[in-house]
């Protein structure tokens, strides 16, 4: 133990110095929980069973707001969808966060004849992360819901979501 604090040196005398010195004094309470992030509330959430606290089957979806009014937006057409997202400034979750409803201008207005899909990378290859395995697990019915805006969005005659294999509750 000795060698240790020879090695650690001052540092470890400072530190120790310091512990102690602070041992009798109260500390400050810990910041309130922030309930906001930037304009962004918890009201506001669009995942919001994220942690598996609800039911993720459909009546706990719907409960949550979920399929509220979906075929109203549907009704509304390709052009009014893109535009709205055009206008809210939504941004994918991709490494590059483009602007979605720019990606979704690019498809063809007219058809020729040959399919259009959406198609959904829920693979998760990026080191480290575990983001769609949580919305998949936790809160599918809004992503089947995003899926089916996007697709009339983009006038898309069929969608696809890739899953990994290892995936199996999901």
């Amino acid at each position: 133990m000795q060698r240790q604090r020879e090695r650690l040196g001052v540092g470890f005398r400072l530190f120790s110095n310091q512990a102690a010195s602070n041992a009798g004094t109260p500390q400050p309470p810990p910041p309130p929980e922030k309930t906001h992030f930037g304009g962004l509330k918890d009201e506001d959430r669009i995942f919001t069973n994220l942690y598996g606290l609800h039911d993720p089957f459909l009546k706990g979806a719907m409960k949550r707001g979920d399929w509220y009014r979906t075929k109203d937006l549907v009704l509304k057409g390709s052009d009014w969808i893109v535009n709205e997202v055009k206008k809210s400034g939504l941004r994918g979750r991709g490494g590059a966060g483009f602007p979605s409803g720019l990606k979704w201008s690019f498809m063809p207005k007219t058809t020729d004849g040959c399919p259009s899909y959406l198609v959904v990378n829920a693979d998760e290859s990026e080191p480290g992360t575990c983001k769609d395995r949580e919305i998949m697990r936790h809160d599918p019915h809004k992503l089947l819901e995003g899926c089916l805006i996007a697709g009339v969005g983009m006038r898309a005659s069929a969608a696809y979501i890739y899953i990994r294999g290892g995936y199996v509750n999901e």
